[in-house]
C-alpha cells in the first residue's frame, strides 16, 4: 500500500480511529492490502486524501501502470459527512467502489 496523502493526515485519521476504539478502519485497510496479493494480477493500492473528514480515496495501480478499481475508504460518523449512500446504516469506515 502506498500512502499518497500527507503523512500527518494519515496519522491523524489512524489516531482518531484508535481514540474511538473503532477497528473498522484497520479492517478496511487489511481488505485493501489483500487485493494487492492477487496472484493472477497483483497491484498496489494508492491511498489519497479525501475531502470528507477522516476519509480516503484509493485506486488500484498495476505494474503496467494501468488503473483498476477506484473508490473511497469512507468514514460514516455522527453526523455522517461522507456524502455517500449506505443501504444498511453503519457507523465507522467502509470501502465504497
Amino acid at each position: 500500500m502506498k500512502i499518497m496523502c500527507d503523512q500527518k493526515y494519515y496519522d491523524k485519521v489512524m489516531q482518531y480511529a484508535t481514540s474511538i476504539h473503532d477497528m473498522s478502519l484497520q479492517n478496511c485497510l487489511n481488505r485493501l492490502k489483500e487485493w494487492e496479493k492477487n496472484p493472477n494480477y497483483p497491484c498496489e493500492i494508492e491511498l489519497y486524501h479525501d475531502r470528507a473528514p477522516y476519509c480516503f480515496g484509493f485506486v488500484q495501480r498495476y505494474p503496467d501502470d494501468k488503473q483498476g478499481i477506484a473508490g473511497g475508504l469512507l468514514y460514516h460518523g455522527s453526523p455522517d459527512e461522507s456524502f455517500a449512500v449506505q443501504l444498511t446504516p453503519f457507523k465507522g469506515w467502509q470501502i465504497h467502489t
